[in-house]
């Protein structure tokens, strides 16, 4: 294993078994931790419990295609690294793969080389993540920090909350989009949910317990903000604090 590879749990979503199973065995012999799905369905569910840094995308699978799938977790998750691995190679599939979102499109058969030059490239994307620092330069939430490795929200005064599966992937969607407001089907997609098994009110308790929880771990309020009829935010501007 070169000593610049920056290991990932890896996720491939490919519908042919030999090809899946051959690329699960030449990633995990790097060191990547690799876990492989036939269709969407059984990525979706995977999801809902596990953490993904980096998705191996096929294109043509049976129940969605990856082109779909690429656009749903761009939309949810700004850090992961999507890839496509597939056999069409045609110039527009290779501009639509890329223009929903994916790092990379690479077609079958796939370089070894190549697909780990493809990983070691989304290093410095990890690498960086983890500060809650927004565009606006607001000070308030650069002092706050998202662990991912470790799984912890960090206070301005240096006091850590650990955070839920659940938590943790409500307040990546929360940092990805702050100082917008994420609606509540947003969050539940990011936290794992399906569309049919959305519920509203999981997410407020999910909220509502987080606030207690980092305010009786850190002694101070994290800035997340309801609006009325559009969801939550991470912000400073107390203003637009409501009751959803």
């Amino acid at each position: 294993m070169q000593e610049h590879t920056r290991l990932f749990n890896i996720a491939i979503v490919e519908d042919e078994p030999v090809l899946r199973d051959e690329l699960a065995f030449q990633l995990g012999q790097f060191g990547h931790t690799v876990e492989t799905f036939a269709s969407a369905g059984q990525f979706y569910r995977h999801l809902a419990v596990n953490r993904v840094a980096v998705a191996i995308l096929d294109i043509g699978l049976p129940d969605e295609d990856g082109l779909s799938i690429c656009r749903h977790l761009r939309t949810h998750d700004k850090q992961m690294g999507i890839i496509f691995v597939t056999a069409r190679s045609q110039r527009q599939d290779r501009l639509q793969g890329l223009e929903d979102g994916a790092d990379a499109y690479l077609v079958k058969p796939v370089d070894l080389d190549e697909l780990i030059l493809t990983l070691n490239r989304l290093r410095d994307r990890f690498d960086g993540a983890g500060s809650m620092q927004t565009t606006n330069g607001n000070s308030t939430l650069a002092n706050w920090q998202l662990n991912l490795d470790t799984a912890s929200l960090i206070a301005p005064n240096g006091s850590r909350t650990a955070l839920t599966l659940n938590e943790l992937q409500l307040m990546r969607q929360l940092h990805a989009r702050a100082p917008q407001p994420c609606t509540p089907m947003e969050l539940g997609l990011a936290m794992g949910m399906l569309p049919d098994e959305f519920d509203k009110h999981r997410i407020e308790v999910v909220i509502s317990r987080l606030r207690s929880k980092i305010t009786r771990t850190t002694g101070t309020s994290i800035p997340i903000r309801a609006h009325r009829g559009q969801g939550y935010s991470l912000s400073d501007d107390s203003r637009a604090e409501e009751r959803t």
